[in-house]
């Protein structure tokens, strides 16, 4: 009886093993290579800094207490 039970217990470890390993995922498609890092020439020119920002609109003062609110 031990000795069937020990045999039933290599199988089935042998046959989990093989599954185990047969197991694959769906397939997937091949990945597009990367990008190449970016050179000196493709890099953008980053802009000089901006000054201060003009009002472009009305300008409501601080003590104003209709809040620019048309009458």
């Amino acid at each position: 009886m031990r000795s069937s039970l020990i045999r039933l217990c290599a199988a089935t470890s042998l046959t989990l093993a093989l599954v185990a390993c047969g197991i694959k995922g769906s397939p997937h498609a091949p990945r597009p290579a990367p990008l190449p890092a970016p050179t000196p020439e493709t890099v953008p020119a980053q802009e000089p800094p901006r000054g201060p920002v003009e009002p472009s609109g009305p300008t409501v003062p601080p003590s104003s207490t209709d809040a620019g609110l048309p009458e």
